[in-house]
């Protein structure tokens, strides 16, 4: 996949440092949220960078809330126990199967046997 087609990431405090690193190493651009930041503010530089949310946190699955539409794209990760490797495989494959135009005003669930879009 070439750099072209990768989308921007934002990645939630709630993500693996380790999983962060991962993904610069293959060429994305992850910005790392400082710690204690809340949602809106991560909801609001994903707007504002047009930056794909990366969380593991529920409340971006309200849509009353988070509407995916009003972002850039959401990726819940549902993936327990968060095995950095694990979490790997499946953001790539989603990133092979998903065209970066395609991220905006969705909201993907990922998990270890794919991803489904709501």
């Amino acid at each position: 996949m070439s750099s072209f087609n990768k989308p921007k990431l934002i990645s939630d405090e709630n993500i693996p440092v380790g999983l962060t690193e991962l993904l610069i190493k293959e060429g994305f651009d992850v910005k790392k949220i400082p710690f204690g930041s809340t949602d809106k503010i991560l909801s609001k530089i994903a707007k504002a960078e047009s930056r794909v949310i990366l969380t593991f946190d529920k409340h971006f699955i309200d849509k009353n809330l988070f509407p995916p539409k009003e972002h850039p794209g959401i990726i819940f990760i549902d993936i327990h126990p968060p095995i950095i490797d694990a979490i790997l495989s499946s953001l790539l494959k989603l990133f092979n199967e998903i065209s970066h135009s395609e991220f905006s005003g969705k909201l993907f669930i990922l998990s270890l046997f794919g991803f489904r879009i709501k």
